[in-house]
């Protein structure tokens, strides 16, 4: 018997239904947007494949009933975790998991009930109700239950992840700043504001049947569920406590204060923690000196005059050095050497950095920005409250800066706490950003010598340029080195002045390039054919020597003996690549399939990119973190941090340019379309902040509609940074 077109499963013995395109047959994957078989656009019925009603949630018992319920998920559960959970569902019955519980209780919650209107408490409530749920969704996190002042809810069930437990202490300190927000609101209509009491445990549930309605009945095995509700009652208004088995899995990326053991209703004594707060990301160059580096062979002249312009800086005379090279050429890795010799002892200096993306012309200020957070120690989840704080405290305390304050909150995208700075005209603000900026560096300069890079100027942004323009003379009186890297071709916004150094990098010598053969294969004496094969197709290229020697350890051209290599037979044979495009994509080809696909992927959504996101477009599932844990392994792309969530990074953009390149243009188009659509979903209410990168995507899309709002859009926050070229540009 057929089923209906739309059912997902069969409606008489309940198996998954796959889908298939309406116009070749073939198969689609459940989020897909265009055929991959014959590249049609999927229509509404094909595109719409859950009966979720996202827009409305369920209702809640009165708000004075505080016993649990089961309620299905499926009217406050996201669209795409939706899909997720309805194409697991087989592996979920009867199944065990280890998640991680979340309980959240409103402390004070009778006494609220008793002072006000049950009007006023139930919108109260519900808008609590609403800023937990956002939150819970943002980290994939699944509500199970609401109660009549609280709410629980799982990680790693029925949506599995491997870092559950982070993701559950991230959306727990969420929760509790969108609530810290939401008090003012509160207490400007004359109520007490309400405060969250949080309670995380990580253990073993047993996951039973999701029937179609997305009705879920978790039974805990053990006592996890029951920990969870008591670390929650023992919590102070306000505070996350975890459990022991929580703080284990989280304790790297967060700071926590150990509480000793707590009395817990009902049994033994346990031990508990107090979440403080995330740690900061780790930098791209420290990610990479955490994995271990091939020693730098060839630029000790590079190296000793960036230690003798510091030498000068530490005399109080500023210095401009501007670093240019080709891609691949080692301009990043010069960097960490040099930072990694001024950084040792107690009177280092203050190391800031600040980098351009390859969409980052359309975006303001951006690696100042990134610079100003580093400063103030903002971490990714901080919230207004926490980014102000921080700002006048950091700022009052080096004196002198009491005047810039706002406008350095206005830059940060908070409060300026002076109406008067919103209405003023962009240019006018503008340049008091601009003097801002300056007197903050000039006098944490005077305080403590100070290192400002920006790296990737080929890719800057005009308001950004402008600035640097500005900068430059009022460096030569104060202890500050400004770096500027760009790859060959770009000219810096840097006039003739003495105290301006030009380095440009230039391919290692043959001698050094064996030598760097030599330490990325462990071994000092080398065979004659890897010599020549170095030579004529690394051609002195850091990027090239090191992607030509794991290409031919790749490809079985070199097989270790004893303490040396030896370059099997046949050698000649084999089609070593000429390029260094050819170099990745022989790499790139030995991946597999999946692997190369993925690759491709994120090579269109960016230098960096999510986890998440990628996910979101690629469709791999479970297969994804297998994919990208073996491209780390090959060292084609780096993990750079884990919070607020797994992002990566190309390990040189040379990688991310070749894979793009590889790509049919009609297959970009499509890419690009999919993964502004992606983001568009995934940041549906924080659009403004992605309209520079959604213009981009939908731009090379061909999505000619949304492209046209999105650069309106980009061009509307231009011209609120006063980037009038720009605004003009979108």
């Amino acid at each position: 018997m057929d089923n209906p077109s739309q059912s997902r499963f069969c409606d008489q013995c309940g198996a998954a239904l796959d889908a298939v395109c309406p116009s070749c047959g073939g198969p689609v994957r459940p989020e897909a947007r265009f055929c991959g078989t014959c590249g049609k656009r999927l229509g509404e019925a094909a595109a719409t494949e859950t009966r979720v009603e996202p827009e409305a949630r369920p209702a809640r018992p009165p708000v004075s009933a505080p016993l649990a319920y089961r309620s299905p998920v499926v009217a406050y559960t996201p669209r795409h975790l939706a899909d997720k959970i309805l194409r697991s569902r087989s592996a979920l019955e009867g199944e065990r998991r280890q998640v991680t519980v979340l309980f959240a209780d409103i402390a004070g919650f009778t006494t609220l009930a008793e002072k006000l209107d049950p009007e006023d408490v139930h919108r109260i409530v519900d808008r609590c109700f609403e800023l937990i749920t956002a939150e819970v969704h943002r980290f994939e996190g699944t509500i199970n239950q609401y109660t009549g002042d609280g709410v629980m809810a799982l990680f790693g069930a029925p949506i599995a992840h491997e870092d559950s437990p982070r993701r559950a202490a991230h959306a727990a300190l969420a929760i509790q700043r969108a609530l810290r927000g939401y008090d003012r609101e509160v207490q400007a209509q004359g109520a007490l504001p309400p405060q969250m009491r949080i309670g995380l445990h990580t253990g073993p549930v047993v996951v039973g049947k999701i029937g179609d309605d997305l009705r879920m009945d978790y039974t805990a095995v053990g006592d996890t569920t029951n920990l969870a509700a008591r670390l929650q009652q023992s919590a102070r208004p306000g505070s996350v406590v975890v459990s022991e088995a929580t703080q284990t899995a989280i304790g790297g990326f967060f700071e926590t204060l150990d509480l000793g053991e707590i009395a817990v209703k009902g049994r033994a004594p346990v031990r508990a923690f107090e979440v403080l707060r995330a740690r900061a990301r780790r930098s791209r160059l420290a990610a990479a000196l955490e994995r271990g580096l091939t020693p730098l062979v060839g630029r000790s002249r590079e190296v000793g005059i960036l230690l003798e312009r510091f030498a000068e800086v530490k005399r109080g005379h500023g210095q401009v050095v501007s670093l240019a090279g080709d891609a691949g050429i080692g301009k990043s890795r010069l960097l960490l050497e040099f930072r990694q010799a001024v950084m040792e002892g107690d009177d280092h200096p203050t190391w800031l950095e600040g980098q351009s993306v390859s969409f980052g012309q359309s975006i303001p200020f951006l690696p100042l920005i990134e610079q100003l957070r580093l400063n103030f120690h903002i971490e990714e989840f901080d919230g207004e409250p926490e980014i102000i704080a921080k700002v006048e405290h950091g700022m009052r305390r080096m004196g002198e800066l009491e005047a810039h304050i706002p406008y350095v909150r206005y830059l940060l995208s908070v409060d300026p706490g002076d109406r008067g700075i919103l209405d003023m005209e962009a240019g006018a603000r503008r340049r008091k950003c601009f003097e801002a900026i300056r007197a903050l560096s000039l006098r944490g300069a005077r305080l403590r010598p100070l290192v400002l890079v920006f790296e990737d100027l080929h890719w800057i942004d005009a308001g950004t340029e402008e600035y640097l323009a500005s900068m430059v003379d009022a460096v030569a009186s104060v202890p500050l080195m400004l770096i500027l890297t760009f790859r060959v071709g770009y000219s810096p916004p840097v006039p003739a002045r003495s105290f301006h150094t030009a380095l440009t990098l230039h391919p290692l010598s043959e001698a050094d390039a064996v030598t760097m053969a030599g330490h990325v294969l462990g071994a000092a004496d080398l065979p004659s054919a890897l010599r020549q094969a170095l030579l004529e197709k690394a051609e002195g290229v850091p990027l090239f020597i090191e992607e030509v020697t794991k290409t031919l350890l790749d490809l079985g051209m070199l097989r270790r003996e004893g303490d040396g290599y030896r370059v099997v037979e046949g050698v000649g044979a084999l089609n070593v690549p000429d390029t260094i495009q050819g170099i990745i994509m022989a790499r790139l080809d030995r991946l597999g399939e999946d692997g190369k696909r993925t690759v491709q992927l994120a090579s269109v959504i960016g230098r960096q990119f999510l986890g998440r996101l990628l996910q979101r477009v690629a469709g791999l599932a479970e297969r994804l973190t297998e994919l990208l844990e073996e491209l780390k392994d090959l060292e084609i792309i780096y993990e750079l941090g884990l919070a607020p969530e797994p992002a990566y990074i190309f390990k040189h953009a040379l990688i991310q340019d070749v894979a793009y390149q590889s790509l049919l243009k009609e297959r970009r188009r499509e890419l690009h379309r999919a993964v502004g659509m992606a983001i568009e979903e995934i940041y549906a209410d924080r659009l403004a902040e992605h309209a520079e990168e959604l213009a981009h995507h939908f731009q090379n899309g061909g999505d000619w509609q949304k492209a046209f709002t999105y650069l309106v859009r980009s061009g509307d926050r231009a011209k609120a940074a006063y980037a009038n070229q720009t605004a003009l540009d979108f």
